[in-house]
């Protein structure tokens, strides 16, 4: 899927996997290198978030940058 990425954690306390999607400034899912924000969820095997974050990152946010 684009913009999305799954990682397996060897660490449980910090949650079993994590998701990283990356989105532009519209809320639609863009690859890596067009997003202008990033969510990182820290999940449980049964689909319960542990920890959710929203970063900037990539392409300034906005018209006018």
């Amino acid at each position: 899927m684009v913009g999305y990425v799954k990682l397996f954690n060897d660490r449980h306390n910090r949650g079993d996997y994590t998701e990283i999607s990356y989105y532009d400034d519209a809320d639609r899912m863009v690859d890596p290198e067009e997003a202008s924000r990033i969510r990182i969820r820290e999940m449980l095997s049964d689909g319960a978030v542990v920890k959710e974050r929203w970063s900037f990152c990539g392409k300034p946010v906005g018209k006018g940058a």
